[in-house]
């Protein structure tokens, strides 16, 4: 049985960001336009969750909340705060 991504998605003007996170192996994925960004494998997505949602209890399943704020921050390093449009931050 193949477990359920945890996913999440921000809408942008050129386009959405989305990432997905695969519990069973804790595989990363975060795509722009549909087409995939990055791609990391345990313990460097882990890290990369951890970094961003360091003040969650996530342990190694992060939920929707801690997947937002991945997407959040790869929007703000890759096309700086302008470019970043969307709700206010889960970090609230």
């Amino acid at each position: 049985m193949k477990a359920k991504a945890i996913t999440a998605r921000i809408g942008m003007p050129g386009g959405a960001v989305s990432a997905e996170f695969h519990i069973d192996t804790g595989r990363l994925r975060i795509f722009e336009r549909d087409m995939l960004r990055v791609e990391l494998f345990p313990p460097q997505s882990w890290f990369t969750v951890a970094s961003v949602a360091g003040n969650s209890r996530w342990g190694t399943r992060p939920r929707e909340a801690d997947i937002h704020l991945v997407v959040e921050n790869f929007i703000l390093q890759r096309f700086g705060m302008t470019a970043y449009q969307g709700e206010a931050s889960c970090a609230q």
